[in-house]
């Protein structure tokens, strides 16, 4: 590996972990597209390399959500109940059987549709005081479920589903949201990242460079963790799905 592709790969995940920690998306939908346009990974190798990464940026922000108190952990068990077995046994067995094309056209037309979804559904606002019902079993590990085959499979999901997801089943606001989005996104990575090791999937050389960039960028957006807007971050969501939705798209054409 020359510099200038080391220093890339450095960059990215440090843009991607600073992005991904304020948003509590993670930044899947940056990253893997990056990897595939900027340094030629195919599909499941940049889902796996960037894996781990995502894995290390998922940890500093659980950490430092659960420490100021964010994090509803009832309700992140019950969803990562149903994630983290999807996320695994995707990851391992059908990340890497889609074809290169396909999966990159996939992929794009997600990130097309998250975008929309994002911009479309209203935010929910929790009221003063509230600390969300009682964890209701079955809805999130059902959304788990779900989630888990996305972030196994494209690395993307993880946050933009859960967020609003778990706003509306467990009536949380966004931070409060988030911040048990980012617990739940960090345990469905690690299991994906262990997924797609088996299968063989990571570029080690790269996810190396990529887990310290992303530790960099990950502790420096946990300080403007939870201070934006949420409107704000529905914004930025947005900008930065239909941007990496479109080069995709355009790449696959």
């Amino acid at each position: 590996m020359d510099l200038t592709t080391a220093l890339g790969l450095l960059a990215l995940a440090v843009v991607v972990g600073v992005y991904g920690t304020i948003i509590g998306a993670g930044g899947g939908f940056v990253l893997i597209p990056g990897l595939i346009l900027l340094f030629d990974l195919e599909g499941a190798e940049a889902v796996g390399t960037g894996t781990i990464a995502l894995a290390m940026i998922g940890l500093t922000g659980a950490l430092t959500y659960d420490r100021s108190g964010l994090v509803a952990r009832p309700v992140a068990g019950w969803f990562a109940l149903g994630s983290v077995p999807l996320a695994l046994v995707s990851s391992w067995f059908l990340a890497d059987r889609i074809d290169s094309g396909v999966f990159v056209s996939v992929l794009g037309f997600l990130l097309l549709g998250l975008a929309v979804f994002v911009v479309v559904t209203p935010p929910v606002v929790e009221p003063i005081g509230a600390t969300g019902v009682a964890a209701r079993p079955a809805p999130l590990a059902a959304g788990g479920a779900v989630v888990g085959v996305t972030s196994g499979t494209f690395a993307v999901g993880g946050g933009l589903l859960t967020v609003p997801y778990i706003s509306r089943v467990q009536h949380l606001g966004p931070h409060r949201a988030a911040a048990t989005t980012a617990t739940t996104a960090m345990a469905s990575s690690l299991a994906a990242s262990l997924g797609h090791s088996i299968a063989g999937n990571v570029v080690w050389s790269n996810a190396a460079l990529l887990v310290v960039g992303a530790f960099i960028g990950s502790s420096s957006g946990a300080r403007t963790a939870g201070r934006l807007l949420p409107t704000t971050v529905r914004g930025v969501w947005a900008a930065g799905l239909f941007g990496a939705a479109g080069p995709l798209l355009f790449d696959a054409a």
